[in-house]
Order: C-alpha cells, then structure tokens, then sequence
C-alpha cells in the first residue's frame, strides 16, 4: 500500500473513530493496517464503504486480541462494543443480539426468564454471536433444533461497499452473505425452565453410538446429545468410560424409555443426577474465558460414517455432537494428556 494511500485512510478512520482506533506502525513484517472498534451498525457501514473505497482488506474478530492471522494491510474490526441484547417481554420465541455479545451471556440472560437459546456452541464461553454466525455450526441443542442457520428468523449484514441488508438466517453460508459483516441477529429461543441432564457409560465407542442411533431413529425428544470418549472423560475428571450425555426438557415417557432401554440392549450405565449433573457441568470443556483453547480438529462426518471416522481419532480426546441435520461434529484435540494441564482451563 502507499504512504499516500496509508495515510488517507489512517485519516478518515481517526476523524469518525477518534480513541476507538489503534493504527500499527508500518515496518518490514507487512501486518494490519490498524484495529477499529465500532459501535454499531453504522460504523460498520462507514467501515466497509471507506475499505471498498481503497480495496483494503477486512478482518473482523470477537473477543480474540491476537493480531496473528490477520492479512496485511487490512482494517480488523473489534466488536467489544457491539454486544447489546435485547429480548423482548411480551413471550416471543426469539431475542436479538449485536455480533459482540457472549452466546453464555445470552443464554444466562434468557435462563433468568425460564427461557433459553434453541442453539449455541459448545464454545459458548468465549464464542461471540457474530464468529459463531459466520461459521453455521452444530452445537449444543442441535439434536433437537438442527444447525445453527435453521435457528436464525433474521440477520442485519452490512456488505462489502457499505449496504445494510436484512434476510433470513438460512442465507448464512451463501458467498455473497459471508463476504459482509453481521451486525445483529435475531435467534431462536425455547422454554427451558424444566431442562434435566442425564449421562450414560459405555465400555466402547461402537455401544455408544448405537445407543445414539436408536435415538435419532427413534426420534427421542432429547434436547441435546453427545459423546465424549475415554481420553476426553479423563481430561474432564468424569472417570474412564465413553460417556453419552445431553439434555431434555422433562418430564417425557419417551426419553425415560430410551434411557430405561440402554443398560440391556448397548450395556450402558445411566448415571445418577448427581454425576449426571456434573458431567452437563463439563460441557464446555476445555473452553474457559481466560485461556486459550487447545488446537483442535473440527470434522463435520454423515452420521453413518461415525463408525468409521472414531477409530482414527482415539488416540487423542474427542467430542461428537449430534444434530438431527444428519451430521455431528466431531471436536478432536490435538493434545494427547489434558489432564496434566487441567488447572489451565478451570
């Protein structure tokens, strides 16, 4: 880029952000141009039309501060201060959040109210709702709800050269959608004031996902699903078995038979409430507010394919989550002993 250029952009950004800019000094290692924090839609729109402008690169980031993997040359917008969250009074199954805001925050938010998201990531502690947007994952609550884009009424998206646009959440992975930035939400919400978790042990991986299988084809009205295998059990001091565990909203025959079902037909072990509690308590492990996250492989796998795919993964802690969509996601770390280092994330 040219001082000139350099320059002149550094000058409009300063002249409608003041203090919420931090320009980087040009040296021989090309970094980002300068981080901005914007503080709300129509920052965003200044932000994108000065960028197409000058064909400067965006790099939008939650609450990461790192400036590793941002491209050279390019404008990175923060989001801090875009995390408003509004949910309505009147008993609507939505709320609407700004593409800062915390999906724990949120979801905290709504459980005051007896209600709660439909779907959020298993990475909620430090997933924004805008990173996750951008990404159209399977998460917690997907047994029930699918992915997260069948979960999203509406999104507001600025896009490249500044326009606003309102659609439906079903457009999240189109191209197009994913080359702008998503400045609010509206999210679909569910009663959860009668949720209770419950986990089963098994002694093997295949036990397990045929558990999860009469499950799905059986259309047990479960909330959420999961499985963690034994690496990932001990990481989280939850003992050493392959552990199925989710959520349901009670009270419900159905569910109560599956679970009634399980120790005769794929040898598991239903756990108490007690430890049933504790091993919901753990679902969001190894994410924790203040450290970073371990590297990780995330797969999205048929759910025929499980079988399969397992096997290749065992050697390190592993997570699946279900989704009705007809995949689940499998969250491999790549740290073969957590245990060691579990002080780090708790």
């Amino acid at each position: 880029m040219k001082n000139e250029s350099r320059e002149e952009i550094l000058e409009a950004l300063g002249g409608r952000f003041g203090d919420r800019i931090k320009p980087y000094p040009p040296d021989a290692t090309p970094g980002p141009l300068a981080s901005v924090w914007p503080g709300g839609p129509d920052d965003v729109r200044y932000l994108l039309a000065l960028a197409h402008e000058y064909g400067v690169p965006i790099t939008p980031r939650g609450t990461g501060l790192e400036a590793e993997g941002d491209l050279p040359g390019s404008i990175v917008v923060r989001f801090d201060l875009m995390r408003q969250i509004h949910i309505p009074e009147g008993g609507e199954d939505w709320a609407e959040a700004e593409p800062g805001a915390l999906w724990l925050a949120l979801d905290n938010e709504l459980r005051l109210l007896g209600r709660g998201l439909a779907v959020y990531p298993t990475s909620a502690p430090r997933a924004t709702v805008g990173g996750w947007l951008a990404t159209d994952g399977i998460g917690v609550g997907s047994f029930l709800y699918g992915r997260l884009r069948q979960n999203v009424p509406l999104v507001s998206v600025v896009m490249p050269g500044g326009e606003l646009r309102e659609m439906p959440g079903e457009r999240l992975g189109e191209r197009d959608v994913r080359s702008g930035i998503i400045v609010k939400a509206r999210l679909r919400t569910r009663r959860a004031g009668s949720d209770v978790p419950f986990a089963v042990s098994f002694g093997s991986a295949p036990r397990a996902l045929g558990a999860a299988a009469a499950a799905l084809e059986g259309r047990v009205p479960l909330w959420h699903l999961a499985l963690i295998n034994q690496r990932m059990a001990e990481a989280r001091e939850l003992g050493g078995d392959y552990l199925l565990f989710g959520a349901y909203a009670a009270p419900s025959e159905a569910v109560e038979e599956w679970l009634a079902a399980l120790p005769g037909s794929y040898g598991g072990r239903v756990l108490g409430a007690a430890e049933a509690h504790r091993v919901w308590g753990e679902r969001f492990f190894p994410v924790a507010p203040s450290f970073p996250t371990p590297k990780a492989v995330r797969e999205f796998v048929p759910l025929p394919h499980l079988a399969e795919t397992l096997p290749r993964r065992e050697p390190f802690p592993y997570q699946v989550t279900f989704s009705r969509s007809g995949e689940a996601l499998l969250l491999s770390l790549q740290e073969r002993n957590l245990s060691k280092n579990r002080a780090r994330y708790a």
